[in-house]
């Protein structure tokens, strides 16, 4: 009679700081289940460096949320108490809907003192969410200011946020920001994405002043923003999304290799003040102003200009509204000087035979050509029609 064979469980024989590792993938809940399956795993996940806890009332999770045994605030509140005391923190991220503020101050001030590198907390509420801040949406009660009385749910930034001595990656989602004036020193991050973030210019100009390591900066419908100075010598990544009351952006830094900015066509040609044009390589323009009515082709150079600076781009991602066809000429003068362009995308609507004629001139110029994207349509824009070609 054949002997009777038993497999290892080589997963458990691994070390304690490479399962921690492993579990440190997954959500704060999943790892922590990994608790029931052996005595080996009893306390592994009180050590996992990462905090990641979503609320079950956000988008599908929401079903039968009222049935769970465990509310979520209680949830995130076992998961940063139950810890090992010696294990640090690493990772914080927390999605949550309709917050106790009160908690909220006592999460983040925990994990941080237990050595936190990277805060993300995103803030929901229904009733913000359904706000707009471009004002080229055509949606009724659109706005670029964000004047609605719902702003009186953001919650305000905790203090212990901007004195952190560990903090490397800080992306905050709807709150309002109150830098401290009693903040001297400079901050260790190097991550900064602030969305729909309410705060004053001051406010706003005092934090990336204070960040003097920055190197990724990511601002996207922050009303506050008006007029900018990013002075960190290291950034490398600046990212400016329906930021509509900006009125200039100046960068000093001469590493700055990706720019990617969304909004109205800029006021002026001086709107980007950048040290070192030469070293961007990847640029990325979303126009979602319509530009085929009353603009003209000198407030167009603002556009036209800035790209035709960046004379090493690599990659370029152009999206016109409504059809590509507008200003094609222009375009088409910058491309022709850009000789290391090998990644080209334009978004926009082909309606008729001169739009056609106008893209393909603009392939014409760019023998490098790698994808395109075009909505082939006569019909108002829709972005999910777009369709990939390769060339």
């Amino acid at each position: 009679m054949a002997k009777k064979t038993t497999r290892d469980d080589r997963l458990s024989t691994l070390g304690d700081a490479a399962l921690t590792r492993i579990l440190s993938h997954l959500p704060t809940d999943e790892a922590v289940r990994t608790s029931i399956l052996s005595r080996r795993w009893r306390n592994v996940y009180a050590t996992v460096p990462v905090v990641d806890v979503v609320d079950p009332k956000i988008g599908d999770r929401c079903r039968g949320y009222n049935t769970l045994p465990m509310c979520y605030e209680q949830k995130v509140t076992c998961a940063l108490m139950s810890r090992d005391p010696t294990a640090p923190i690493r990772v914080l991220r927390i999605d949550v809907y309709h917050p106790t503020h009160s908690l909220l101050d006592q999460w983040i001030p925990i994990a941080l003192r237990a050595g936190a590198e990277e805060v993300d907390v995103k803030v929901r509420c229904q009733e913000a969410s359904r706000l707009r801040l471009c004002p080229f949406i055509p949606y009724e009660g659109a706005s670029a200011d964000f004047d609605g009385g719902d702003l009186a749910r953001y919650i305000r930034t905790p203090r212990s946020l901007f004195h952190s001595a560990t903090l490397r990656h800080l992306s905050l989602s709807r709150w309002t920001l109150e830098f401290p004036k009693d903040v001297s020193s400079f901050m260790p991050l190097e991550t900064l994405a602030l969305h729909r973030v309410m705060g004053s210019a001051e406010a706003l100009q005092r934090l990336v002043s204070r960040c003097n390591q920055l190197k990724d900066l990511t601002l996207e419908e922050c009303p506050g923003v008006k007029k900018l100075t990013v002075t960190s010598a290291s950034l490398r990544t600046l990212a400016l999304v329906c930021c509509h009351n900006t009125r200039s952006i100046v960068i000093h830094s001469r590493r700055l290799r990706s720019l990617r900015y969304k909004g109205g066509v800029p006021p002026t040609r001086s709107f980007f003040s950048i040290a070192n044009h030469a070293a961007i390589t990847a640029v990325t323009i979303d126009i979602c102003q319509d530009i085929g009515g009353k603009t003209t082709p000198t407030e167009i150079a603002s556009v036209t200009e800035l790209i035709g600076r960046c004379g090493n781009l690599e990659f370029l991602h152009l999206s016109l509204r409504p059809a590509m066809a507008y200003y094609s000429s222009l375009f088409t003068s910058v491309l022709r000087c850009l000789p290391y362009l090998r990644h080209l995308e334009l978004r926009g609507c082909l309606r008729n035979d001169h739009s056609v004629g106008c893209v393909s001139v603009l392939l014409q110029n760019t023998p490098n050509l790698q994808v395109f994207l075009v909505s082939p349509s006569s019909r108002p824009y829709r972005e999910e029609e777009e369709l990939p070609l390769r060339l």
